[in-house]
């Protein structure tokens, strides 16, 4: 009876530990990059104050992908960092090792698990009139070599030259 019992708590023990290794993986081992954002209304009365963010990235080049299928965005980065899709791509192993994002296609854009970043209380409108300003914000993004992606901090009226 004893073996059963540490067995079934280990099994819950190892699942409640990949669980949060999984959602922590692109902050230890993730590659930082910058992801334009395009402006969407924060609010909603039951999660409080937080920022839904679009990106650049999210709006597909043409091609033939289809609603509701996993793709691949391969990115490359300028300068000073701001990632930008290289290629789309339906197969994991059409990849090669290069720096990638993981998605869902929805309605010809793709949705990356990155699209809310919560805020100080009271900070989301103020946020969403910086973001809506007619300069450039950007979201500092650690990428996993595994695709997933976690919103380190967000840059609002940023210029890069």
């Amino acid at each position: 009876m004893n073996k059963k019992v540490f067995y079934i708590l280990s099994c819950w023990l190892i699942i409640i530990i990949s669980m949060v290794l999984y959602h922590i993986c692109p902050l230890i081992t993730g590659k930082e990059v910058l992801l334009e954002i395009i402006p969407v209304d924060p609010r909603d009365f039951f999660r409080g104050d937080y920022v839904t963010l679009n990106y650049v990235i999210s709006s597909l080049p043409d091609s033939d992908v289809k609603y509701g299928e996993n793709v691949f965005v391969t990115l490359k980065t300028d300068k000073n960092n701001i990632a930008y899709i290289d290629s789309v791509e339906k197969n994991k192993n059409d990849i090669n090792k290069r720096l990638y994002l993981k998605g869902k296609v929805k309605n010809r854009t793709v949705v990356y698990g990155i699209e809310s970043y919560f805020v100080k209380e009271k900070t989301g409108r103020e946020i969403e009139r910086k973001i809506n300003s007619d300069k450039k914000s950007y979201a500092r993004v650690k990428i996993s070599p595994f695709g997933s992606a976690k919103v380190v901090e967000l840059l609002l009226n940023k210029d890069f030259e």
